[in-house]
């Protein structure tokens, strides 16, 4: 049974009896809402797990380069099971194995490895973006007195944990790193996406 629920997810169907995470089909369908495509434009999915999004991407109605970056090896290789078309890599958040402005549209939707240290990947992000490109991250939000208590018990040296920034935090390291623009919007939960563009 456990083989053919990993069969499935590799697949990209739903196992038997697998329940689908509401709040992240809701981050991906507001961020692509929210995202301007046009034909033939190139989008890359940092830290994309197992490339259901790209793999949703690819199955829609946009006629757009797809590519991601995966936090394992065995996730790239997950990834480019799901969405052969896509060039998918394996590689450190803050050194993107691409040129400079390769990219028209660059997706952050699993947060965590961006918050660890956020100036180094932002600027990686600026570097691939072409000038007019557009950034689309998720991130956590709580409301103050609920962060600082989450920050405080919540939060280790692991690299599954980084602090919940504020609204103004965030915006403020993006606008920092050079990002024009930016707009920030709370979604349902504990969740909130920011979009900015580079100059």
């Amino acid at each position: 049974m456990e083989e053919m629920a990993k069969m499935a997810s590799l697949s990209g169907r739903p196992a038997k009896g697998r329940r689908a995470d509401w709040l992240t089909e809701l981050v991906w369908k507001r961020s692509l809402q929210l995202t301007v495509l046009y034909p033939r434009d190139m989008l890359l999915d940092i830290a994309g797990e197992d490339g259901e999004f790209l793999r949703r991407i690819g199955q829609g109605k946009h006629d757009v380069g797809l590519a991601g970056i995966c936090a394992t090896p065995q996730l790239a290789r997950t990834a480019r099971y799901r969405v052969p078309e896509a060039d998918i890599m394996y590689a450190e958040l803050d050194d993107f194995p691409w040129l400079n402005q390769s990219f028209d549209v660059v997706f952050s939707l699993h947060s965590v490895p961006l918050l660890r240290d956020p100036q180094a990947v932002l600027s990686e992000v600026l570097r691939v973006l072409k000038p007019g490109g557009q950034f689309v991250m998720a991130a956590p939000w709580l409301p103050k007195p609920l962060r600082i208590l989450a920050n405080r018990w919540l939060v280790d040296d692991s690299k599954d944990s980084a602090p919940i920034p504020s609204k103004a935090e965030l915006v403020t390291c993006l606008e920092d790193a050079g990002f024009e623009r930016v707009a920030w919007l709370r979604l349902a939960g504990m969740r909130s996406i920011l979009v900015g563009w580079r100059p």
